[in-house]
């Protein structure tokens, strides 16, 4: 029973909604609630606002791994590395994935490839202003069938859609107090799917300012609105460098209420993050995040 009702859940998502758009990737968003659209430049950039890439000076690669909800059947990871190539400059790679999955079956799988980079129009030492772009390469792959056992073992294959988009960043600073950034989610307006099951993918949009007081001090307000709806959400965040080795942020948001908080600790030239993100129905999300700098 416990299987027909995932797979129930599945074809409903399958038929009636666009893959998932989640905009908590990474550790230090989640315990940001997502306002980071406008702060420095971090391992996260590439999902978040990839002119912030311009930043990012020395090569690292994360790996983080969370269960939405904490629930098991939610399982997310993402991977995200960034270099710098001669010619092109700074480029980020990333890798999502979310399953839908009980007993070992697996009924949804969505894997998002990205590829940004971000550039620079103009710098001096009073401000600077970068545009950066990614572009997504998406794959959503369905289960089988519950079949006539319930269990799937004779079940229809439904099979897989895939699809690309492509996102844009701007990123503004003036005299390092002052930040303002813009992203612009499936800005090409792509869809996903053919003929009566053709959905388009998420649209969405945020604008955050970001005020630096201090140099290890920073606090942000975003407003986040999902094209397709009248709804607009407000994130506001602060994050607070203790010393070199321990950095901790937290957040709140309007519509619908959820709070987040968490931490960076530097252990050997390394990061480890963990953030945590409420929500008022639904148990609290767990984000855990190891940052490499080789």
């Amino acid at each position: 029973m416990k299987k027909n009702i995932f797979f129930i859940i599945s074809l409903n998502i399958f038929f009636s909604q666009s893959i998932s758009d989640y905009p908590y990737v990474s550790a230090k968003p989640t315990g940001m609630v997502g306002a980071v659209v406008s702060e420095k430049g971090d391992s996260w950039s590439i999902f978040h606002n990839p002119a912030a890439i311009v930043e990012i000076n020395d090569f690292n690669f994360s790996i983080g791994n969370s269960t939405l909800y904490g629930f098991k059947w939610l399982p997310y990871q993402q991977i995200n590395g960034y270099l710098k190539i001669p010619i092109l400059g700074r480029i980020g790679l990333g890798l999502n994935q979310l399953k839908t999955e009980t007993g070992g079956i697996i009924l949804s799988e969505e894997n998002t490839l990205s590829i940004a980079q971000g550039i620079t129009l103009q710098h001096d030492k009073n401000s600077q202003l970068s545009i950066g772009y990614t572009m997504n390469l998406i794959q959503w792959d369905l289960g089988k069938s519950a079949g006539s056992n319930g269990d799937g073992t004779n079940g229809i294959e439904i099979g897989s859609i895939n699809s690309m988009s492509l996102d844009i960043g701007l990123l503004a600073s003036l005299r390092s107090k002052f930040r303002f950034g813009i992203f612009m989610k499936n800005f090409s307006s792509n869809t996903i799917g053919i003929e009566s099951t053709r959905q388009n993918l998420t649209r969405r949009i945020n604008l955050g300012i970001t005020y630096m007081p201090l140099p290890n001090f920073s606090t942000s307000i975003m407003s986040e609105k999902i094209m397709e709806r009248k709804e607009l959400q407000i994130k506001g965040s602060m994050c607070y460098n203790l010393n070199s080795f321990l950095e901790i942020y937290s957040g709140i948001q309007a519509n619908p209420n959820r709070l987040g908080i968490g931490m960076t600790i530097a252990i050997i030239g390394h990061e480890i993050s963990y953030g945590i993100i409420t929500h008022p129905i639904l148990p609290l999300t767990q984000q855990f995040n190891l940052t490499l700098f080789p």
